[in-house]
């Protein structure tokens, strides 16, 4: 019986990251961004921004998943913090902080994928050429400049996956978000 169990929560945890990026579920993230922002507001006014920052900065070998890193990052450290995120996010239609969390990185990494494909399509190249090419690049390149590389190409891969039906679904909201996203 536990093995049923397992297999069905399998089932449904890897549909639910496969889940199509409909309108309604773009629509409902994007209504929640003003209250997230606010939310993040506070955490910078009580000095608290860097810990985000330092847990969604992107890493070599592990997914670019900054929403669900800062959702568990306020569940582990700021539980009240987390209890408002998940608050606003439900009033929105989510089922939980985790589901919106799911839902803005499929929507940041579609946005990323057609504006890097319109301004920089040579970065996406880049980052589907993994190998030899990316290590040369590096090592010309100093030290700092190198882990500023590195990362762009952990987001810039991450672009290269997305689905071409996220980027056919995120093109209608490209100016609203460049709005939302652009705000200080």
């Amino acid at each position: 019986m536990s093995l049923i169990l397992a297999f069905l929560t399998l089932m449904s945890v890897s549909s639910m990251a496969a889940a199509e990026l409909a309108p309604a579920r773009i629509e409902a993230y994007i209504a929640s961004l003003s209250t997230v922002r606010e939310l993040g507001d506070q955490l910078k006014a009580e000095g608290k921004q860097d810990l985000l920052a330092r847990q969604i900065m992107p890493r070599a070998g592990e997914p670019f998943d900054p929403h669900q890193r800062a959702v568990q990052t306020l569940r582990r450290n700021e539980p009240d913090y987390y209890t408002r995120l998940e608050s606003n996010v439900l009033r929105q239609g989510f089922t939980s902080a985790d589901s919106w969390a799911r839902t803005g990185d499929q929507i940041v990494l579609a946005y990323g994928a057609v504006k890097v494909s319109a301004e920089s399509p040579q970065m996406l190249a880049l980052a589907a050429r993994s190998g030899p090419e990316q290590e040369i690049l590096l090592q010309t390149l100093p030290e700092p400049q190198q882990g500023q590389l590195r990362q762009a190409l952990v987001v810039a891969k991450a672009l290269a996956r997305v689905p071409e039906a996220d980027k056919r679904a995120v093109r209608p909201y490209v100016a609203q978000l460049d709005k939302l996203f652009s705000q200080p």
